[in-house]
């Protein structure tokens, strides 16, 4: 067997879902840089050989790793009238007592469990920025560690934040642990790109949070001076998740969020919209043209009450289309997949909602446009019509994951998706090194053991916060 952590230069899959397509008995190259360099047919000989269902790792490209730690205590009714308003008051209340340590031990478990989950690569949309007395910023560097440790491939986002709501209101005090000008947002930029090289392990990105939480025009600003940053792969923001948001930016501007943004000029594909739950069928079609990415969290709009858009028209148009774990009430692909079209299914009142002629099973179609979606969103795909080596990323589910056994190919993903009773990894292998291996992560006990102990420490600490915050 080969050790965790060890990069082989060959895998043979018993079964390998590549390009929309299973192969049996598919045997893929990998170079020292992780990418996969060839495909061939047949086991080869000393090569290591992984049984069950082999997918293509997929892209968490929109997560919040220390909300992990919120979801016991978000499902209790904090009032007559529970949402994401009311949600966010506790996650203001752990954020502001989150030391360094604490979100490094959260992330870590957190990311873990997302490469059980079928993820292998995370974009972390992080709008903490300076945890205790530190001057510089030092939650990236607690970010980054919990990646490491974990072994998932890590895409850092800082994240600008600066009000509570249109018209540069005030910030509330639950929301000034985020908050940064536009200046010192910069400097530490600066910071960030000496520490993480941009022919790095680590990708760097930025996030503006909101409309809300920042101005259009220092949206804009920002925007533009970034523009020619190779260390800048993709700019993400929140757009349309509320209507209450909605209702807000047209009284402001005149138009809501996702019509702005295009108003502006801003979008193109280097941006990722993350939710655009309340964004209108022409807002979708104007974000479509642009080539930017939607990023749906199906879970976590399901849990948080927020609703879903009407996708087919925009998919169809072929928008492009990424998953993320967002608040991390759930941390499966598969997962997300199947609420994705289940929230359709509701909101349309019929079945199979997302299949088209040309893709009638629904777990194809979106697993295919989850990775393909996914890498766009963190800047990693191919330019049109240039070839590009692929991660050598791969997530492998055993006989144990549903009845794929007793199934055809083409129902192979079907079963794994909406059959398959919380489905875990047993095999990961990310940028061609083995990070899970027969279910075993080497450092699963000490990543267990101090998430434990720091969820323990802080849940009386926030509880306390709740009742005199």
């Amino acid at each position: 067997m080969q050790a965790e952590g060890i990069a082989p230069s060959a895998v043979s899959f018993a079964n390998l879902w590549w390009q929309g397509r299973w192969l049996r008995d598919a045997t893929a190259s990998m170079d020292k840089a992780g990418h996969c360099i060839g495909l061939s047919e047949g086991r080869r000989r000393g090569a290591p050989f992984i049984g069950g269902l082999t997918l293509p790792g997929i892209v968490d490209a929109h997560c919040h790793a220390f909300q992990r730690a919120l979801g016991p205590w978000t499902q209790r009714a904090a009032s007559r009238r529970d949402d994401f308003w009311s949600w966010r008051e506790t996650m203001y209340a752990l954020a502001g007592r989150l030391q360094c340590d604490d979100l490094e031990a959260i992330s870590a478990r957190c990311y873990l469990e997302l490469l059980r989950g079928g993820y292998t690569q995370v974009a972390e949309f992080l709008y903490l920025h300076r945890l205790g007395v530190a001057r510089e910023p030092n939650a990236d560097r607690a970010i980054a560690a919990a990646a490491g440790r974990a072994g998932i491939g890590l895409t850092l986002l800082p994240t600008l934040y600066q009000h509570a709501d249109f018209g540069g209101a005030p910030p509330h005090p639950g929301q000034l642990p985020f908050v940064r000008s536009t200046e010192r947002f910069l400097e530490d930029w600066q910071e960030l790109r000496s520490r993480y090289p941009a022919d790095g392990p680590i990708g760097l990105g930025v996030a503006f949070h909101s409309l809300r939480a920042v101005d259009i025009d220092v949206t804009t600003s920002v925007a533009q001076s970034l523009q020619d940053d190779p260390h800048c792969r993709c700019l993400h923001i929140h757009v349309a998740e509320q209507p209450a948001e909605v209702a807000a930016c047209v009284r402001r501007h005149g138009l809501p969020p996702v019509a702005l943004l295009a108003a502006r000029g801003l979008l193109s594909a280097r941006w990722a919209l993350i939710h655009g739950t309340h964004a209108t069928e022409a807002e979708l079609a104007q974000l479509c043209a642009s080539r930017a990415t939607l990023v749906l969290c199906p879970t976590t709009e399901a849990d948080l009450g927020d609703g879903c858009p009407a996708i087919e028209p925009y998919l169809a148009a072929g928008g492009h289309l990424a998953i993320g774990s967002d608040s991390n009430i759930a941390r499966s692909a598969l997962g997300e997949l199947r609420q994705l079209e289940w929230s359709q299914r509701l909101a349309r009142g019929r079945r199979n909602v997302l299949a088209t002629a040309q893709a009638p099973a629904v777990a194809d179609r979106l697993y295919q446009l989850a990775a393909t979606g996914g890498l766009h969103a963190i800047g990693q795909a191919a330019p049109a019509g240039a070839a590009a080596p692929q991660r050598a990323d791969f997530v492998s589910y055993d006989e144990d994951a549903g009845d794929w056994e007793m199934q055809e190919p083409d129902d192979f993903l079907s079963t794994l998706v909406f059959d398959a009773p919380a489905a875990r990894a047993r095999q990961v292998m990310v940028a061609g090194r083995w990070v899970i291996r027969d279910g075993v992560h080497t450092d699963e006990a000490a990543i267990e053991a101090r998430y434990r102990e720091t969820l323990g420490r802080l849940r009386a600490i926030i509880r306390e916060g709740l009742h005199h915050g």
